[in-house]
């Protein structure tokens, strides 16, 4: 029997797949620092961003989740070990952080996952719509927790 998948040429679900894998660890490392920093974050707009941390996490693990599983749909695994993960992750503070340096280390992990979904749409767009309308939905839930965590700072 004959899927939809077989009259898809190899290299471009390999192209496609290539783009989704280096997004999962990002969004690995986001999820893991949205927590780290939910977990030791001090200072006067503690709560605030105690609870947004907490959403950043729930959602970059459910974005992980969609990125993974439509490389899984297009035919390859995706790798998401901890050595993988750690291999691109920038260094995240350890212990108690300010409210300040939590917006600037989320801020930077965030950035850091925007760029490379950004980098991303224009093969995406012309190889696999619906990996590209993936991606476009965690862009704008990336950019929107961006604002948000810099929306603190004032």
């Amino acid at each position: 029997m004959t899927t939809v998948l077989d009259t898809v040429p190899n290299t471009v679900r390999f192209t496609a797949t290539s783009w989704l894998q280096r997004l999962v660890p990002e969004l690995v490392a986001l999820t893991l620092h949205a927590k780290q920093a939910h977990w030791n974050v001090t200072g006067p707009t503690f709560l605030p961003i105690h609870e947004l941390t907490d959403e950043i996490a729930a959602d970059s693990r459910m974005w992980t989740d969609r990125v993974a599983e439509r490389a899984l749909a297009l035919g390859f695994a995706v790798d998401a070990r901890a050595e993988t993960v750690a291999s691109i992750a920038r260094d995240f503070p350890a212990g108690r952080l300010t409210d300040r340096e939590v917006i600037g280390e989320l801020t930077a992990s965030i950035d850091r996952a925007v760029a490379t979904a950004r980098r991303s749409l224009p093969d995406l767009e012309t190889l696999d719509a619906v990996a590209h309308d993936i991606i476009v939905e965690v862009l704008e839930g990336l950019e929107k927790y961006r604002w948000m965590l810099q929306a603190h700072k004032s």
